[in-house]
């Protein structure tokens, strides 16, 4: 059977082979005049064979009859432009290519042989060089879309994007169908969005939208873009028009999450827990974590009570409830209610994990810091301290617990426990995230003490860590004042309000230095001062001596 098979495809293909040449040979050859074979057919003939075979797509006919044709007349361009276009289509892309740089060296303005020549370099994916070739009949037929296309095509291809931007407005020109204008208008936004020209892209947008005033993704894209240039007015207002058409559920719960997003952005709470309800009853939305924000919202709203109701549902809905409880904690500390914060970590401690149990740890330890600060600001220092000391069974290592320590100690007027203190939180304090303010602090104990070399060294410190910092430049000023090194005091004191202008006290310093050599700029100190503050008596004294003692 096999053997019988093998038969029929052998005499299949030598019959197939004898029908191309008994066709090829009646096409090239006719008669004999009994001097041999001579070519008969006139060029006019030839050229209408090829054209025939080319547009019944049998390419390898008009390979065989052109190639054969122009061994004996090479010159004929129209043929070898047919035998070009006929290996491009069969996919032999360097042989086009042969062929079309023989036709341009005879005819180097041929539109269609440069056509043909940048076709195949876009599929050997030499763009270059077909930008090159459609750019030269962009100069010659830039009302073709098709070749307007293609070569806006092709400099979007190659990151050309403003190129790209110029052809395909020109392509917008050309067009007439709503579809294609529609989709140029759609690529022209993209590409205008990324070359940061959003009014350009805007319109784009809108001419595509009035085609399809309800096509999702361009609406999509458009509010991203208002998103983008911080205009959530009318994304807002785009995003609720799309709720009138849109059915899809993805869609629809992208709507909803970007909506809630936009009025926390605004800080809309209100909107934000409305449209958090109906979220609710979307497919797909994260029900947990809508309650969880709905209860946020209501705790930014200072309605304290109803966030903490969802959140206790919340922590007691969910299997370790975690991050809910942490939340819950959170909101207890704001109100300052520290007990029942305090539970809260204590139930979660119950059932922590290794990693989740050092997470809470911290968390108490910084929960009693806060207490101890509370107690402290209504005057109850022994609270405060012990508060403190809690905190240290959690994280000995904090150096905020003795940073307070210290800021009771100072407002106790004792200033060795409270140097003593501070000594510990700049050694804990590894990152030097808060040294500048220890230092601060450091600095004013020492000279409450009369340790100025102590104070100096502190304040030298401190403007290592942070050379900007006011206060430490104002203390500086005040140190360089005391020594009547009047120079350094002013420079320090105008550095000082240069990096916080509010900084009254460094002003006020600074006005007395200048009432010994410059009273016009004391006086635009002392009034800059009373209207930042009304009630400093001392400037207001200061300027009402200065003002009567021009009359003297």
């Amino acid at each position: 059977m096999s053997d019988t098979n093998l038969i029929i495809i052998i005499i299949a293909f030598v019959v197939a082979i004898a029908a191309i040449y008994i066709l090829y040979s009646i096409i090239l050859f006719q008669g004999n005049n009994g001097k041999g074979d001579e070519l008969q057919l006139s060029t006019k003939n030839i050229l209408e064979q090829v054209e025939v075979l080319f547009d019944k797509k049998e390419y390898s006919l008009v390979q065989l009859l052109a190639t054969k044709y122009l061994d004996r007349v090479p010159g004929h361009i129209d043929v070898r432009i047919y035998l070009a276009k006929a290996y491009f289509e069969d996919r032999k892309y360097n042989q086009a290519i042969k062929q079309c740089m023989i036709i341009l060296k005879k005819k180097p303005n041929s539109i269609e042989t440069h056509l043909v020549l940048g076709n195949c370099f876009i599929k050997k994916q030499i763009l270059d060089k077909a930008i090159k070739e459609f750019e030269f009949i962009f100069e010659h037929k830039n009302t073709d879309k098709d070749v307007v296309r293609k070569l806006a095509e092709l400099y979007r291809q190659t990151d050309q994007l403003y190129s790209s931007i110029q052809v395909y407005n020109v392509l917008a020109e050309l067009l007439e169908l709503d579809e294609d204008i529609a989709n140029v208008q759609g690529i022209l936004a993209e590409l205008n969005e990324e070359a940061h020209d959003y009014p350009a892209a805007f319109e784009a947008y809108k001419i595509r939208l009035g085609i399809y005033p309800n096509d999702v993704n361009t609406n999509k894209k458009l509010i991203e873009l208002y998103i983008k240039i911080k205009n959530y007015p009318v994304a807002i207002d785009t995003l609720i028009y799309m709720l009138s058409f849109v059915t899809d559920p993805k869609i629809l719960l992208w709507i909803y999450e970007t909506l809630v997003t936009l009025y926390v952005e605004t800080e809309d709470f209100e909107k934000a827990i409305d449209y958090s309800e109906k979220l609710l009853d979307i497919q797909g939305s994260d029900k947990f974590k809508v309650r969880n924000d709905i209860a946020k919202f209501n705790i930014k709203l200072n309605r304290t009570d109803e966030g903490i109701s969802i959140l206790e549902d919340l922590a007691m809905l969910s299997q370790n409830g975690f991050d809910v409880t942490l939340e819950l904690a959170d909101t207890y500390i704001e109100k300052k209610q520290f007990e029942k914060a305090l539970e809260r970590y204590m139930l979660l401690l119950d059932k922590a994990t290794q990693r989740e149990a050092k997470t809470v740890n911290m968390l108490i330890c910084e929960l009693y810091i806060k207490w101890g600060i509370n107690y402290a600001e209504q005057g109850k220092y022994d609270e405060s301290y012990e508060s403190l000391r809690n905190a240290t069974q959690y994280n000995a290592l904090n150096p905020e617990i003795y940073y307070n320590v210290a800021k009771n100690n100072y407002e106790q007027r004792n200033y060795s426990s409270a140097i003593e203190s501070l000594s510990r939180a700049l050694e804990y304090d590894k990152q030097k995230e808060n040294s500048a303010k220890y230092l601060l602090l450091l600095s004013e104990s020492h000279h409450q003490l009369g340790h100025f070399f102590e104070e100096k060294k502190a304040l030298t410190d401190l403007l290592k860590v942070d050379e900007k910092n006011p206060n430490g430049l104002y203390r500086v000023g005040l140190m360089y004042a005391a020594q009547h090194d009047m120079k350094n005091a002013e420079e320090a004191f105008k550095k000082a309000i240069m990096y916080d202008s509010g900084l009254i006290q460094a002003k006020y310093n600074l006005a007395l230095l200048y009432e010994n050599n410059n009273r016009d700029k004391a006086k635009e100190l002392y009034i800059e001062i009373l209207e930042q503050d009304p009630t400093f008596e001392e400037a207001k004294n200061a300027l009402a001596d200065l003002s009567s003692s021009d009359f003297f």
